[in-house]
């Protein structure tokens, strides 16, 4: 299901085919700026990549990235890794799409990356 927003964006809805819990107690945050070092790409989800900042690392889609000079580069937005956590059946609704995720929230408000896979559109 789609509809538009206040905005006239359009607003895709999913339901969630099978549980999803989320163990991550230290999701990857980077403010828009940040330098960043790419480790390696991620053959099983072509747009991510592996990334090295500071103490954290983590993957984040490559959309996120400025351009490459060898393997550094700098963040161009915001990124917050959390995944969410769903149930079968929950509605979830799609705020950005990157490379097999979106970017979500649920009924209840909470805010995290979700894999396509796992979603069927909403009818």
């Amino acid at each position: 299901m789609s509809g538009m927003d206040p905005n006239g964006s359009i607003i895709h809805t999913y339901r969630v085919l099978a549980d999803y819990d989320v163990n991550d107690p230290h999701p990857l945050i980077l403010e828009a700026g940040t330098p960043v070092e790419i480790v390696r790409d991620d053959s099983g989800w072509p747009g991510w990549v592996w990334i090295r900042s500071g103490e954290q690392s983590g993957w984040i889609p490559e959309s996120y990235l400025g351009e490459r000079s060898g393997h550094e580069c700098r963040t161009i937005k915001d990124f917050n890794g959390k995944d969410l956590s769903a149930k079968r059946g929950q509605i979830l609704t799609a705020k950005e799409h990157a490379s097999g995720w979106i970017l979500a929230t649920d009924g209840a408000g909470q805010t995290g990356w979700f894999p396509l896979f796992n979603l069927r559109p909403a009818q």
